[in-house]
């Protein structure tokens, strides 16, 4: 079914006056740099649109994997057809990349996501999920519940573990206690305000004055028709990138006087490389993710360690507000899982020597190791047995054979 036949077949309706959501909305969103910040003017600053494109790009390419409880492990199970990593299909009009793109995407810009189900299997699971703009989600509180409105018409209920019938799955970016969540725009909107006046500011400096990087000065005073020759001459043989690094020779005294920048245009400089850096504090996305490179020394001096800091600290938040989410929608026991092994596979290399270690250590068991990669136990000896080093091993443990 398709979202618009969904609503149209809809019955409950009711009308809101959709003027009181937006009374004094620009006089909220505007800043002390005088531009209102709100999600569609603060994905202009290229620092934005960085910091989401990588977080939302990251996570929409990992597949999602679901898994059973057992007594004492995990084992993997076959997920929803929505769910699959390859024909995965939310609904008729999404496939599974972009319906997560646009999850990722909502609660970065506006620290809200809502999924909407609009089908079900023949055991009640949501079997199409829909993406609403949070621009049209509204919230009302009921008798003391959540009752969730699309366009200020249709009311929904909200769908948790103890609301299964809920039609209404709402993910929070930043939780403060209300019923929306806070999204790093409305948070640093004062940073992400200076942000566009600068970029702003820059447009206008580069579009309407000349930024000179030297003069030619002159011993004499040339004629109009000197300059204009000398000017024609100068430019034909070294404007343009074809031309950088060419020799230049000036005649009859004349002399090349490069220009710096002066303190302010340095300051300008600087503010910009400040607002950018907390703009990326905002998101929590290292700089180097979005192509700053200056820092990255600081943070690790190799991919496999720069991968593990984007993850722990930009994108597992993201990973585990999504997988709860997902895990809603499972038959009970059941949990959804995003794999990040892509992302940290040189990570593994790691995982497995240190895994090595514990075993010929004789801390670590087979089944153990195999418990932590999700794996299901071996049904042997081996599986719950444990390497004993003979060094180690006193005299009264040593086997006769091996003290003869």
């Amino acid at each position: 079914m398709r979202l618009f036949d969904y609503f149209k077949t809809t019955s409950e309706t009711r009308d809101l006056d959709a003027s009181l959501f937006n009374l004094g909305l620009e006089d909220k969103n505007k800043t002390s740099s005088g531009k209102a910040v709100d999600p569609s003017s603060a994905i202009q600053s290229a620092t934005v649109y960085s910091c989401v494109s990588v977080i939302a790009d990251s996570i929409a390419t990992m597949p999602v994997k679901t898994f059973r409880k057992t007594q004492d492990h995990r084992e993997p199970t076959t997920a929803p057809q929505f769910l699959d990593a390859i024909n995965g299909m939310p609904n008729p009009e999404t496939d599974l990349f972009t319906w997560m793109h646009r999850t990722i995407n909502s609660l970065c810009l506006y620290g809200n996501s809502f999924w909407l189900i609009t089908a079900r299997d023949r055991n009640g699971f949501p079997s199409e999920v829909y993406n609403l703009h949070p621009d049209d989600v509204q919230i009302e509180r009921k008798n003391g519940k959540a009752i969730y409105l699309y366009n200020g018409k249709e009311s929904f209920t909200r769908f948790t573990v103890f609301n299964p019938a809920g039609e209404i799955i709402h993910i929070k970016n930043f939780e403060q206690g209300s019923d929306l969540g806070l999204s790093p725009i409305e948070a640093g909107s004062e940073a992400i305000g200076n942000a566009l006046a600068q970029d702003e500011f820059a447009g206008k400096f580069f579009s309407n004055g000349a930024v000179l990087s030297g003069v030619i000065e002159m011993n004499s005073t040339p004629t109009e028709e000197q300059l204009r020759i000398f000017k024609q001459s100068f430019n034909r043989k070294h404007q343009g990138s074809k031309q950088a690094h060419n020799i230049g020779i000036l005649t009859e005294g004349a002399s090349w006087k490069p220009l710096a920048l002066n303190h302010e245009q340095m300051q300008f400089l600087q503010s910009r490389k400040y607002t950018k850096s907390e703009i990326c504090g905002l998101f929590r996305v290292p700089a180097y993710m979005i192509g700053d490179l200056s820092e990255t020394t600081k943070l690790g001096s190799s991919i496999e360690e720069q991968n593990r800091i984007f993850y722990e600290l930009t994108l597992l938040p993201y990973i585990n507000r999504v997988e709860t989410a997902l895990t809603m929608m499972l038959p009970r026991n059941q949990f959804a899982r995003i794999d990040v092994s892509g992302l940290l596979r040189a990570n593994i290399k790691a995982r497995y020597e240190s895994y090595n270690l514990g075993r010929n250590a004789g801390f670590l068991s087979v089944n153990e190791i195999r418990a932590k990669e999700d794996l299901p136990p071996v049904d042997s000896e081996i599986g719950d047995s444990y390497l004993q080093n003979l060094n180690q091993l006193s005299v009264e443990d040593t086997p006769d054979d091996q003290t003869e």
